[in-house]
């Protein structure tokens, strides 16, 4: 049993990290074939994305830009550990952003409802959007891969939409929405940066999400769903229920994410507001081995590396931010390898220890009849 709580430890943590580094390592060699140092290069990305100086918090700015990838790697996170394989982060995102947004210019309210009422819109329509591929899976066995990739493309042009026609603010060559009521904003802690009380709620949601799929009964059976399936179904769990609530929890998550950056950064939706928040976040969740914890920690992770890209290797060194972007994508890349390495490994040690096996006798058979003084006799 402790075996193979190590190996499922090296699974859900190791090949992350591994592939964190080895991302990072091909980054580095970029940059050294652009004349620069790559230990310059990665001092400056931390300093850019991960210092704080009294006069300005370059910190704050990586939080602030964690706070939605948190929140959609969370959703992801809720999806994947039950086995519903959805992508639909990104529509998610979008569409709760956009009905925080409408809450938030719309609806009258104190300074300490209002929040409240946006985000739950936010949630509201982050789970709507996100209960569709679950209702199909479910009831029609639709592949959530498939529909979830369809359901982003339709929330993008739909939000598009939205924004240039019935809800456009005035006429410009850029469609966005009202401003939200200052009343619906979240408090923010340093102007500069908008660091605030997004990111707090982000690391709340963290330990919510942590403690229901670690400690409720319902978290129990959505992690057993997910990677168990037989064990759930004859253990009398209800697998309908868990895929729903997944589609559920997860899609309020993502919207929540949405939510987030409108009330607390952007304080209006504008065309082209699906920025691909989601599919980072659904990368991080993933990087993080599919954990609470961990998708919070890749999400700041996610984001310094931004941070640092654009305010240190492009403006400080010249060297293209796209190389940021680079080493993101490629983390991307060896995360997906790591399944068919986990495979071929575990082939191998399976081997070796039937050989070890078969060395010491242990796995070989005494012939029938021999072996025990009475059978002799």
């Amino acid at each position: 049993m402790q075996q193979d709580a190590i190996e499922r430890a090296i699974r859900r943590v190791g090949m992350p990290v591994l592939a964190i580094v080895a991302a990072l390592v091909v980054g580095a060699i970029l940059v050294a074939t652009l004349g620069q140092s790559p230990i310059a290069a990665a001092s400056t990305v931390i300093q850019a994305g991960f210092s704080c100086t009294p006069g300005y918090c370059n910190l704050g700015g990586t939080l602030a830009l964690a706070s939605p990838i948190i929140f959609t790697a969370l959703g992801a996170v809720v999806s994947l550990r039950t086995g519903l394989f959805s992508i639909g982060q990104e529509g998610q995102y979008a569409l709760g952003g956009l009905a925080g947004a409408v809450a938030g210019y719309s609806i009258a309210a104190p300074a300490g409802v209002a929040p409240v009422i946006a985000l739950a819109a936010s949630a509201a329509m982050g789970a709507a959007w996100g209960i569709i591929p679950a209702l199909l899976k479910v009831f029609l066995g639709v592949n959530e891969l498939i529909i979830t990739i369809v359901l982003n493309a339709i929330a993008g042009l739909l939000l598009d939409f939205l924004v240039n026609y019935p809800l456009r603010a005035e006429a410009s060559t850029v469609g966005y929405t009202p401003v939200v009521n200052e009343e619906a904003q979240l408090p923010v802690f340093d102007v500069s940066t908008k660091f605030g009380l997004a990111f707090v709620l982000a690391i709340v949601a963290v330990i919510l999400v942590s403690f229901f799929l670690n400690r409720t009964t319902a978290g129990y059976e959505q992690r057993m769903s997910g990677e168990a399936p037989l064990f759930a179904r004859y253990s009398g769990m209800s697998s309908t229920a868990s895929v729903l609530r997944a589609g559920l929890l997860g899609g309020a998550l993502a919207g929540l994410g949405g939510g987030v950056q409108v009330l607390g950064t952007n304080y209006r939706v504008m065309e082209g507001f699906s920025d691909g928040t989601g599919f980072t976040g659904l990368t991080a969740a993933i990087l993080g081995g599919t954990t609470a914890i961990g998708a919070g920690l890749l999400g700041i992770l996610y984001a310094g590396i931004t941070v640092g890209a654009v305010n240190g290797l492009q403006i400080v060194l010249g060297v293209p931010r796209e190389i940021g972007s680079t080493v993101l994508a490629l983390m991307i890349v060896f995360i997906a390898a790591q399944a068919p390495l986990l495979t071929r490994w575990e082939r191998w040690l399976d081997r070796r220890r039937a050989n070890k096996l078969i060395e010491t006798g242990a796995g070989v058979a005494p012939p029938p009849g021999r072996g025990t003084g009475s059978a002799a006799a």
